[in-house]
């Protein structure tokens, strides 16, 4: 038999072991890549690493941010790591020889011992036939399949994303700025038809600001759209600064029609800022609504009534005092003059009962400043309901509380100890230093006027307060009298020693500037104080 000629199961069996070894040799490549491309010595993972731009929304406006991702580098790369999914083997054989040999046909595959069959069982041989023959062949045909790059994928989903997160904001500003232009080429175009005909809004001359604001919010577009950001916080902060200058319209004079085009083209250009530099604030221009003003009022009521101490009946009448503004608001809108006038009257009303009702246990600070905010609000919301129109003022003539007037006491008595300190000091007859003693008094005088109008929480009658006055001039006389003695006097001032000296005089200025501060202004009307001793050394 010639070498050439093979058992056909041989054959077969080779093709097989070909496709089967094929993979195999694969596998062993694939393992080899993995173990040099894809790990360390120390058998980490090789890493990837990259960065990408993404622009994300901030309250500083949208910011540019460079983002550093990491992949292992084996998830980017395409490892032969191969699976024959189907194999097909045609071949073409010269038969040699063929024989039947008895045999066992059958033996357990488990190998358990179970007798084996006997039966005939063919033998054959063959060869390939030879490739010079036209017709030997030898066909396999196999699927082969590739795993997926997962990390691949993520990596164009990231660089994707850093994209379409710019887009969405872009979209987003471009709408809202569309919005704008339309909003202004409106106003604008109202304010210069108005200033040619002389109808009246007043702000004919501010034209060329209005066009400075429509571009300081058009740049910002501009500056978002080409990826200059860092303009943006200067655009924006030129529009508020713009708006400041805004303010002189006055609310009596602006016909309705234009004021709703001015708060139209307020809002289009706070949703474009909104969308640029999302939580900053965005100023406007222009008297506030009607509405506003109202809200503003609530509050400030809201507040004073639960700024502490309380005062027994005062929520029900600031109750009463809100009712006549929100009814005076809702005449107005319907443009019935008469019943804003009756609305005022029962404010005015009110507001003289509250006037009343205060005493000085309820003049803390916080109280005053609340009643403040309300007396503001309400001047403001019926200067709108009726031009002019300034209301009864609710608050207290007199704002000094119970702890003010004891302090006031107790400063008065402090000024005592360090006048007769300062008098003891020259123990003469004649003493010039007497005029700290009398100082002293004339506070006291001052005192005795105005005390008993503010025990009763009251302002200080004038004819009392003009001797309050003349008191407080009389006291910085007799200071500045003691002052000119002690310098003009060697004999005086050298028998005063100043370490003794010196801590009197500042305990006595401390505490007369702790009293008339209570009574007077001294930041208009300065107090005198006592003055230093030069050493006789």
């Amino acid at each position: 038999m010639s070498d050439d000629d093979v058992p056909v199961g041989a054959l077969l069996g080779a093709a097989y072991q070909a496709v089967v070894h094929g993979q195999n040799m694969a596998a062993r490549e694939a393992v080899e890549l993995v173990r040099q491309l894809g790990f360390e010595k120390d058998g980490t993972a090789k890493p990837f690493r990259f960065a990408y731009q993404r622009t994300e929304a901030t309250e500083d406006g949208p910011q540019v941010r460079t983002v550093h991702a990491t992949v292992p580098l084996l998830s980017l790369v395409n490892p032969p790591a191969i699976s024959i999914d189907k194999a097909a083997i045609s071949m073409s054989l010269h038969l040699i020889s063929q024989s039947t040999e008895n045999g066992p046909a059958y033996t357990s595959a488990s190998g358990s011992g179970v007798a084996a069959a006997e039966g005939a069982m063919p033998r054959l041989k063959g060869r390939i036939v030879h490739k010079s023959d036209k017709n030997a062949t030898l066909t396999i045909e196999s699927t082969l399949k590739q795993r997926d790059l997962l990390g691949s994928s993520r990596l164009s989903q990231l660089l994707d994303a850093a994209v379409s997160d710019r887009d969405s904001v872009w979209y987003q500003v471009l709408e809202q700025a569309e919005a704008f232009r339309t909003a202004a080429a409106a106003f604008i175009d109202a304010v210069a038809r108005d200033g040619s005909t002389g109808t009246g809004v007043g702000v004919r001359q501010w034209l060329q600001q209005l066009w400075q604001l429509k571009e300081s919010v058009t740049d910002a577009v501009s500056a978002y759209r080409d990826g200059l950001l860092e303009k943006i916080p200067e655009l924006h902060q030129r529009w508020n600064t713009q708006c400041r200058k805004l303010s002189w319209i006055d609310r009596h004079t602006e016909p309705e029609e234009m004021a709703a085009l001015r708060r139209a083209f307020i809002a289009a250009a706070r949703h474009v800022w909104n969308a640029l530099l999302p939580g900053k604030p965005v100023a406007s221009f222009g008297p506030p609504t009607l509405d506003q003003l109202r809200d503003r009022f609530h509050t400030a009521v809201a507040a004073l009534a639960a700024a502490p101490p309380g005062m027994g009946g005062l929520p029900e009448r600031l109750r009463d005092l809100e009712g006549a503004v929100a009814q005076g608001c809702i005449a107005h809108t319907y443009k019935q003059p008469q019943a804003v006038t009756e609305t005022l009257d029962r404010y005015n009303k009110t507001a003289a009962d509250i006037r009343k009702m205060w005493s000085p246990s309820v003049q803390g600070p916080t109280s005053r400043a609340a009643q403040d905010a309300v007396a503001e609000a309400a001047n403001e919301v019926w200067d709108a309901l009726v031009r002019g129109t300034v209301p009864v003022d609710f608050r207290a003539d007199s704002r000094m509380s119970s702890e003010e007037f004891d302090e006031c006491t107790r400063s008065l008595t402090a000024l005592d100890e360090p006048a007769n300190q300062l008098r003891d000091l020259y123990d003469s007859p004649r003493n010039p230093l007497n005029e700290g003693i009398t100082a002293r008094e004339r506070a006291q005088d001052a005192w005795d006027a105005a005390k008993e109008a503010l025990q009763l929480g009251e302002q200080i009658p004038d004819n009392k307060m003009k001797e309050v006055n003349e008191k407080f001039k009389y006291f910085n006389s007799l200071i500045r009298q003691a002052n000119w003695r002690v310098s003009h006097h060697p004999s005086i001032a050298s028998r005063i020693p100043p370490a003794a000296w010196h801590p009197a005089a500042r305990a006595y200025n401390k505490a007369a500037r702790q009293f008339w501060t209570h009574l007077i202004d001294t930041e208009t009307r300065p107090i005198t104080e006592v003055a230093d001793v030069k050493s006789s050394s």
